[in-house]
């Protein structure tokens, strides 16, 4: 048993090291683009960024959760090989669809998308359709090395496709480079495309057993399970990318690439990272969660893994707020300063976003896919109203920021209402009241006036002890 506890704890600690170091080389990336193409370039890295993302999550099905889990359910290698055989196809196929639909449509994309017709913005695009089919590959090859649970290679993998970015983007403006914008699809190619060769990489070194089955895929009942699951996966996934591509498409619409490369860089630090690091738990949580079968397993999984995030994110995001402007400085340039009025607030959204992903996700492990679909169309569709709502009426970056507080916070009484009624053990009690004394001080904060700093210390040593409550809370819970 301690073996095996200490094996999780490893896997723990390199997954987040994965993450977060490639979330690190992401932001680095982001300052090398903001002193060299200014606030415009940012906008334009953040979208066509976007769009990758969109076009390979619809390619995977949601991105790497419905292989993780189909591996994870699978205990024998019999089983698992016939998945793999039904889900790399159907990915494939799938992936060199979406592209070649991109390619032919680059133009009206270009258009609707970053509303431009330039011939230098559709060029971009177009290596923007084989960054999405390498991509996907990618994808693909971090999803089964996390269902094996080979944490080391998945670390490598997603580490490795964002230095070599960094590293391009670091030549380019050292050698003074034009800051052309087909340049920024290419440097995709390759940063995909380096994730793909190291992800391949440890997939050949995963132990293999000898087969006693079938060498084929599922069987078709077992094939209509998994597809029926992953369509339910690509529709809430999709949903969420999709409106946040509709998002940007909007703000640089109504206010320019500057503005949405301001507000960019606020997004970036909160909400990005913030996903990114929740991606890194889901490597270790989804598994635990899936295999969770009794009442009481399922609630020690939930409030551990719910205290863990709140007692961290509480933390980052206070200090990120009494530090916004030197942190600004240090990872974009002074002419981001603005971003500070969209970080004040979209911290608040974050610390909502935190804790309905950790209740939310015992919608993904329980397969209901009725109620997946439900809940994260309503929040995309809240959230889609709210901005346009926002943009029509106000012209500032912390508006624009308020419009994804109200969607995520509703979305937050949902889920928590879902585990509670799902789990009579899982007690409302158990976490409201951390949760409001960690927003409240965030809330006084971001509708004062953000640079009295009397007012901001107190408010984080609020801050600091609703952590250090959280994480108390964390360890009382039973292992």
């Amino acid at each position: 048993m301690s073996a095996s506890t200490g094996n999780l704890k490893a896997g723990i600690v390199v997954s987040v090291a994965g993450v977060f170091g490639s979330a690190l080389l992401w932001l680095l990336s982001f300052k090398v683009i903001a002193y060299w193409m200014g606030p415009e370039g940012v906008g334009l890295f953040s979208q066509l960024r976007q769009i990758a993302q969109a076009a390979t999550v619809a390619s995977t099905y949601g991105g790497t959760n419905p292989v993780v889990q189909g591996l994870s359910e699978r205990v024998d290698e019999d089983a698992r090989h016939r998945f793999r055989v039904t889900a790399s196809r159907l990915i494939a196929s799938t992936g060199m669809a979406v592209s070649a639909l991109m390619l032919l449509f680059a133009p009206q994309l270009t258009s609707f998308f970053l509303s431009s017709d330039a011939a230098d913005l559709i060029a971009s695009l177009r290596w923007i359709c084989l960054a999405v089919a390498v991509n996907v590959a990618g994808t693909y090859a971090l999803a089964v090395l996390n269902g094996y649970r080979s944490y080391s290679w998945l670390a490598l993998a997603q580490i490795a496709g964002p230095a070599s970015l960094v590293a391009f983007l670091g030549l380019a403006w050292y050698w003074h480079m034009p800051p052309h914008p087909e340049l920024l699809g290419i440097l995709f190619v390759a940063c995909f495309g380096i994730t793909l060769v190291i992800g391949a990489w440890g997939m050949s070194r995963l132990p293999v057993a000898a087969l006693t089955g079938q060498a084929g895929g599922l069987s078709r009942g077992e094939s209509r399970t998994f597809i029926g699951f992953a369509f339910s996966s690509l529709a809430a996934a999709l949903s969420t990318t999709l409106a946040l591509l509709l998002v940007r498409a909007w703000v640089i619409n109504a206010r320019g690439l500057a503005f949405a490369g301001l507000f960019d860089a606020g997004w970036t630090l909160t909400f990005n990272y913030t996903t990114l690091f929740l991606t890194a738990c889901s490597a270790i949580y989804l598994p635990l969660l899936t295999r969770a079968t009794s009442a009481q397993g399922q609630r020690d999984c939930m409030l551990k893994a719910a205290y863990l995030v709140l007692g961290g994110s509480v933390l980052v995001c206070y200090f990120m707020v009494a530090l916004k402007v030197p942190l600004i400085n240090l990872l974009y340039s002074s002419q981001f300063q603005p971003s500070g009025d969209a970080l004040v607030v979209l911290v608040i959204a974050v610390i909502f976003r935190g804790i309905s992903w950790v209740y939310g996700t015992m919608i993904l492990a329980t397969r209901n896919s009725r109620i997946l679909l439900i809940s994260d169309g309503a929040l995309n569709l809240g959230l889609l109203v709210s901005v346009k709502f926002a943009l029509i009426h106000y012209s500032s970056l912390a508006s624009l920021s308020w419009a994804f507080v109200l969607p995520n916070f509703l979305y937050l009484v949902f889920v928590v209402e879902y585990a509670a009624r799902r789990n009579r053990l899982m007690l409302r009690r158990y976490i409201w009241p951390l949760l409001m004394a960690a927003s409240a001080p965030l809330i006084f904060l971001a509708l004062a006036d953000g640079e009295r700093t009397n007012e901001q210390w107190p408010c984080l040593l609020i801050g600091i002890l609703v952590s250090t409550a959280s994480l108390l809370a964390y360890k009382k819970v039973a292992p």
